[in-house]
């Protein structure tokens, strides 16, 4: 059996509808075949949890937030981590010195109390003044932070991707010799350079270091992996 965890938007999700529905198609017969799937992404789970249904997406695992969130397949919350009320005050004091809207989500929704709290988002126009919060933010607070392509996210550093799959091993008693993972952008760095795994070759510059073998659609992985 083996455990295949990949990032959505960019990996599996992907404008080429002929192509986004053969990546549906492979995952489902790799699913089939009694191997696992999780679905990690930064998103929170109302937003993924629509076009997981309208696509008819199937998982074992789902994993949202950056890793703040762990539903199992039915899904129920096995695992959050919070950002602790006194760096969401922090956070929210760097975005206000720059001008920048924020948001706080509690993983499911926008949210206005900092006690549950597990992200918090802010949608940018310049890409400059966004990389700047970023190096404050991790200066100043206790935060995992990251530019994605529209947005700003700031998390715990108690949680990332990587670490919400170790949990998950842990919690379910998984084997990490089993783990493979497939990414695309920042915020998918720490998982591929822990476990067995690829890159999508239209990746983040940042992740080009890493010795991960390229893969143009998501289903020539899962192929590659049926067959091997």
């Amino acid at each position: 059996m083996k455990f295949l965890a990949s990032d959505f938007d960019n990996t599996l999700y992907i404008k080429d509808e002929e192509k986004f529905t053969k990546n549906i198609m492979s995952l489902k017969d790799f699913i089939s075949r009694g191997n696992m799937f999780c679905i990690i992404t930064g998103r929170s789970y109302t937003s993924i949890k629509i076009l997981l249904e309208k696509y008819n997406i199937p998982y074992t695992y789902l994993i949202c937030e950056d890793g703040a969130k762990v539903f199992n397949s039915v899904d129920y919350c096995i695992s959050s981590t919070m950002l602790p009320s006194q760096e969401v005050a922090k956070i929210k004091k760097v975005f206000e010195k720059n001008n920048i809207e924020c948001f706080l989500e509690d993983g499911y929704n926008i949210t206005e109390n900092p006690d549950d709290c597990v992200k918090v988002l802010a949608t940018y126009q310049d890409k400059n003044l966004a990389n700047k919060v970023v190096d404050e933010l991790q200066k100043t607070t206790n935060t995992y932070a990251y530019v994605s392509s529209k947005h700003i996210n700031v998390t715990s550093r108690a949680t990332n991707k990587k670490i919400a799959l170790e949990e998950l091993i842990s919690l379910e008693n998984l084997s990490k010799d089993n783990m493979y993972v497939i990414g695309d952008d920042i915020n998918d760095y720490e998982m591929l350079q822990e476990f067995n795994g690829a890159l999508m070759k239209n990746h983040h510059p940042k992740i080009s270091s890493l010795p991960k073998k390229e893969y143009k659609y998501f289903y020539e992985y899962i192929e590659e992996l049926i067959n091997n």
